[in-house]
């Protein structure tokens, strides 16, 4: 079987601790020696100055690149084992250090570009245009760079440590499941699939035993939780920021009024959601579906168990027959071992691609347990890993931080391949229905639980602003609200309250609002992908040219590119009308 390990040795001169160590330590030197070549001098710079700054500070980020990512992906894969963990918080106190040693770029910068803005224009610097576009936005809410260092050392012992001890937490906690008469003690990652199981039985019970174990830390997350909020709330204060969301948008490199569209969007199509859940109760032979149900395969359909091997196999040839090129690049994340699937305690839950921008490539973490709902995660992955093979060679480093609204269309697209895939092969109807009951799961958990969850930390904002004290169970009852808004009228497990707490996202540190940029991509894609359906293979290279760009348009420019206004509430109903095509099919299939 092909080795389901990941080789992470690659990123680093030498995997000992001690040497790993020393490489920090030389990071941090070299980034004291980058301030003494430039801070007090930026604003003087002129354009081939300016230019040559931008380069250095890229190369300084390329040098250190691999030592940075091998602290992160060790301790992502075993956050139990303390050598691990000693790196990791080796590698953020010496990031914490060169971010302090660097605080005067993001200040001078922006006050050169405030008071020359002239200079984005020059040609001397065109290939940084958007990347000091983006900073021209930042630049009015900057601190001094003594606030700006006393910021970053706060946040490795305030919202980052907040982050962690849930993420190690949450790894650390052991859930006690009766699978046919057989007691079973998982971990979180472990625990997962059985939410997914075709016996309801077994999928209540998960959710039973997930939402008691949370429950009894609810304090923990509680507090967590309220500290990132007040931590956050304080910092748009400080910084002025208009709102809660602010900070946000610039990061994601989006303006308001689209997001807003794209929410009051998912609001008013609730009623699609209602009626893909009123379909999938009769297809499971029930009155009203459960909030255990929302994952449960179609009865009679076995999900097909896929090795490793085969799964490697089915993810090359998928993205081959959309372009030669991706097909290709997924071999060779098979091939160099840039993928860990295994299952194991320790490994952090969920799944992610981490982009190596010096390798032009990537690395993927998933637990992989041979279901279908592995395949599709693997699908998503390897479409972010083909993203990164894309504009790590098109872009420069500056134009590689790719916002999450663009970060997931990649991915997105991907399963939408795959899916193309399973129901040109299935040969039954039962086949197709269960590939569209898939298409729908996830569509609705992109769209309408990340939008729940979106208007949930709309909510929490709102109450710490007010300085109401959110307790477990305030937190708990907004919770319940936000998702009653779009799921409606379904039954809802009393353990499930607690669900809040076992999601990453809502406690990484300063990422507030992390949710929508999930629900821009999946209705962006979902418009993308019919026009993909109407032009077939001439669309092929437009889809390329959006991703390879990485972050040196905005996601706006982009959809401009393609013909898209993304202000608008129309573009985004495309993407709900696509669904709706996948729902109509399925319910003619009935």
């Amino acid at each position: 079987m092909t080795e389901m390990k990941w080789d992470l040795s690659v990123l680093v001169e030498s995997t000992d601790p001690e040497r790993i160590k020393e490489e920090l330590a030389t990071m941090v030197a070299d980034h004291g020696k980058f301030a003494d070549a430039y801070r007090g001098k930026i604003e003087g710079l002129g354009p081939a100055g300016l230019a040559e700054m931008l380069k250095a500070k890229d190369d300084l980020f390329l040098r250190y690149e691999g030592v940075m990512t091998y602290c992160s992906l060790a301790f992502s894969a075993d956050q139990s084992d303390p050598v691990a963990s000693a790196l990791n918080h080796a590698s953020s106190k010496a990031a914490t250090e060169a971010d302090q040693l660097t605080a005067f770029l993001a200040v001078e910068l922006g006050r050169l570009l405030a008071s020359r803005p002239e200079l984005i224009e020059d040609p001397s610097v065109g290939e940084y245009r958007h990347y000091l576009e983006r900073y021209q936005r930042i630049a009015p809410h900057l601190l001094s760079e003594s606030e700006e260092r006393l910021v970053s050392a706060k946040d490795r012992t305030g919202i980052s440590a907040w982050s962690k001890l849930q993420s190690k937490w949450l790894s650390s906690r052991q859930f006690r499941i009766t699978v046919k008469g057989e007691e079973k003690v998982l971990s979180i990652g472990e625990m997962v699939p059985f939410i997914y199981d075709p016996d309801r039985a077994v999928r209540r019970a998960a959710y039973e035993s997930m939402g008691a174990t949370l429950g009894a830390d609810r304090l923990l997350w509680a507090d967590a939780l309220s500290a990132i909020w007040m931590d956050h709330l304080e910092m748009c204060r400080l910084r002025s920021y208009p709102s809660p969301l602010t900070s946000s948008l610039i990061a994601n490199d989006v303006d308001e009024r689209t997001i807003t569209a794209l929410m009051e969007v998912v609001r008013k199509n609730a009623p699609l959601c209602h009626r893909y859940f009123g379909v999938k109760a009769k297809l499971l032979g029930l009155e009203r579906l459960g909030n255990w149900d929302l994952r449960a395969p179609l009865p009679g359909t076995a999900d097909r168990e896929r090795s490793w091997e085969e799964a490697r196999e089915l993810m090359i040839s998928v993205y081959g027959d959309f372009d030669a090129q991706f097909g290709e690049w997924v071999k060779d994340m098979f091939d160099r071992r840039r993928l860990d699937g295994e299952v194991r305690r320790g490994k952090r839950t969920g799944a992610f691609c981490d982009t190596w921008v010096g390798g032009r490539s990537a690395f993927i973490l998933s637990s992989y347990n041979r279901q279908v709902n592995d395949v599709y995660t693997l699908a998503h992955e390897l479409g972010h890993a083909v993203h990164a093979y894309l504009y790590t060679r098109e872009q420069n480093p500056s134009n590689c931080a790719v916002s999450l609204c663009v970060a997931e269309c990649g991915s997105m697209f991907g399963e939408l391949l795959l899916t193309e895939r399973l129901m040109a092969e299935a040969a039954s109807a039962e086949e197709k229905r269960a590939v569209l009951v898939k298409v729908m799961n996830s569509f609705v958990q992109t769209v309408y639980q990340e939008g729940f969850r979106y208007f949930f930390e709309m909510d929490v904002a709102r109450a710490v602003g007010e300085g109401r004290f959110l307790d477990a169970d305030a937190i708990s009852e907004m919770w319940m609200a936000a998702q009653r808004s779009l799921y409606g009228d379904i039954e809802y497990l009393p353990e499930t309250r607690w669900d809040w707490a076992r999601f990453p996202h809502h406690y990484f540190a300063g990422i507030r609002f992390y949710e929508y940029p999930y629900v821009f991509a999946q209705l962006f894609v979902f418009a993308l992908f019919r026009l993909y359906r109407e032009q077939g293979a001439s669309f092929v290279p437009r889809l390329k040219a959006l991703l390879s760009a990485g972050s040196s348009r905005s996601a706006f420019q982009l959809a401009a590119e393609l013909g898209f206004d993304i202000g608008q509430e129309e573009f985004w109903q495309k993407g709900i009308d696509q669904a709706e095509e996948y729902l109509e099919e399925l319910e003619r299939l009935k």
